[in-house]
């Protein structure tokens, strides 16, 4: 079985998003292109095959990154990387060089949208050009790969949580796209904020609602960092089926200060439970919520909203 991997490349990137969750870790400096090289090496000599994500900061902002994309392809041609996972803000792919370095190399591309609205995404990310070259490189990219190798992460916050059905509604009508992921954010870095972080209480019934335009459209979203106390009670089953397919057993390189992470120890020290919590019956199953989110919101009654 191949090994998933994910490997952080360094924190630059051409957006600075309000939410960004690795906004304290912007002052080390990012892997050389032979480090970059020597880790992937290092975890195909460890697991013979992997899975390999790439990520960052925004990997496609590298100068190298052609040379990164034929060291891959590479790989993958001898046999030793089985499937490539791009995450990315997707503002470079709207270069044709860049996005024709990727083609053939990337078979799935999640790419952050976090509003249908030019002017929420580009306060969103603090980069006044960012929808723009975003739904640029969406409109080129569509046309070279299957739309079904392409999803759509949009994170919640207080900016944007009210038009969660919108964000997939225009990528749906207008590209096709048929994947998403309905991310919580992570309350580190400038995400550990409660001007930036909602309640869950206050995003209820906006999720509920994406959730539902999605299923009717027969799309079967990602939901990530979601407690089945947000849900209404019809959709519970649904989000249950999705966290039991979870694959958490994913290693990788978290930065030149975290270095190599097993992700599914980290997730589990990451969370936590309020008292109520006991009170639920997907309290055996639910992960609860990320340590951070309740030092935010230390009083809040998640037990109550489960019965709302």
């Amino acid at each position: 079985m191949s090994q998933l991997v994910d490997l952080k490349v360094g924190f630059t990137c051409n957006n600075n998003c309000i939410h960004c969750v690795v906004s304290d870790k912007k002052h080390e400096s990012d892997l050389s292109f032979d480090e970059i090289k020597a880790l992937i090496e290092n975890y195909i000599s460890e697991y013979s095959q992997i899975i390999l994500t790439l990520t960052g900061g925004e990997i496609t902002y590298r100068e190298d990154y052609g040379k990164i994309m034929r060291f891959v392809k590479e790989k993958k041609e001898a046999g030793s990387i089985k499937f490539v996972d791009l995450q990315t803000n997707g503002r470079m792919l709207s270069n044709d060089k860049v996005l024709e370095s990727s083609i053939n190399v990337v078979d799935f591309y999640l790419i952050a949208l976090h509003s249908s609205s030019p002017q929420i995404h580009d306060y969103i990310t603090s980069s006044p050009s960012s929808f723009y070259e975003t739904t640029l490189a969406l409109s080129k990219l569509v046309t070279k790969v299957d739309v079904n190798s392409i999803a759509i992460q949009t994170v919640i916050s207080k900016v944007n949580y009210k038009g969660l059905t919108e964000v997939y509604k225009f990528a749906h009508e207008h590209y096709g796209i048929r994947e998403f992921n309905i991310t919580f954010p992570h309350p580190l870095g400038v995400a550990y904020d409660n001007e930036i972080t909602p309640t869950y209480s206050e995003i209820k019934n906006s999720v509920n609602g994406a959730l539902k335009y999605c299923l009717g459209k027969d799309i079967s979203p990602y939901l990530e960092a979601l407690p089945y106390c947000i849900f209404e009670e019809k959709l519970r089953t649904y989000a249950l089926e999705i966290y039991k397919k979870r694959t958490q057993d994913v290693v990788g390189f978290g930065g030149k200060k975290d270095g190599h992470i097993d992700y599914k120890k980290a997730l589990e020290d990451g969370y936590s439970k309020y008292d109520t919590c006991k009170k639920c019956e997907y309290d055996d199953v639910c992960a609860g919520v990320w340590k951070e989110y309740k030092q935010l919101y230390p009083l809040e009654d998640m037990h109550q909203m489960f019965n709302q």
